[in-house]
This record gives structure tokens, sequence and C-alpha cells, in this order.
């Protein structure tokens, strides 16, 4: 197991997650200053950030899990699924201990984020299986 790579994977996602929203907020004040040529009202842009992080939180988390699964197992020479299920768990938790919430919806995207993590790194298995297929020299 590669530990390293999948805990790195599995907090770099909430940390890339935070970092979009952190660029969204900042682009949504800076259209609301050019649109009052001056300074924005902060209580539109924190319920902005605030609506923004709660609505789609888990949404981004899920969207980069799969990716970063990807990434994460690209030297792993067995278990890729298993190596992508593991990221996608420890990202779930991450998030889950951000949030602390129990509803039907955690629960929900919890799942999800463990499965796109399992289906970024069978898909990264997948290419790289492709890959050796057709140059057998390269193994």
């Amino acid at each position: 197991m590669k530990w390293g790579r999948i805990f790195l994977a599995g907090i770099g996602v909430p940390v890339a997650g935070l970092l979009l929203v952190t660029l969204m907020t900042t682009g949504y004040a800076f259209k609301l200053a050019f649109e009052v040529q001056g300074s924005p009202d902060q209580t539109r842009i924190g319920q902005f950030a605030e609506n923004l992080g709660r609505s789609y939180w888990w949404v981004l988390q899920i969207i980069l899990t799969a990716p970063a699964a990807a990434w994460a197992v690209r030297k792993v020479q067995n278990s890729h699924q298993l190596h992508g299920a593991l990221i996608g768990l420890v990202v779930a938790v991450t998030g889950f201990a951000m949030g602390f919430t129990m509803s039907f919806r955690t629960i929900a995207a919890f799942a999800l984020t463990v499965g796109a993590g399992w289906l970024g790194a069978a898909l990264a298995a997948h290419r790289r299986l492709k890959q050796d297929r057709g140059h057998p020299t390269t193994r």
C-alpha cells in the first residue's frame, strides 16, 4: 500500500476544494466591486461563500476525488481500486469531520466520494493496462 500517496491525495482534495470555493468567492467579490464601483457588500459576499460551501462542498469533493485517485495510483502495481477507495474514504472522513452533520445527504455524499475514488483508480488502471498492451517492451 502506498499510504503516503493515499493520505496526500485524501487531504489534498479537501484543500483543493477549499481553494476553489475561496477563488469563486473572490471572483464574486470582484464582480460586486465592479458593479458598485467601490467597496462590495461584505454581507452578500459572506452569504455567497456560506451558500457555496454548504451547497457545493460535497460536489467539489466528489469531482476532485476521481482525478486525485487516478494520480495516486499511477505507480501502483496492483490493487488500484483498493487504493482509490481508501483515498475516497480519507476524503469522505475529512469532509465529514469538517461538516459533522448526520443526514441522508451526508451518507450519500460519503458513499459517492468513496465510489469516486474507486472509479478514478479503476479508470487509471484500465488506461495503464491499455498502454501496457500497446507497448509490451515498456514493462
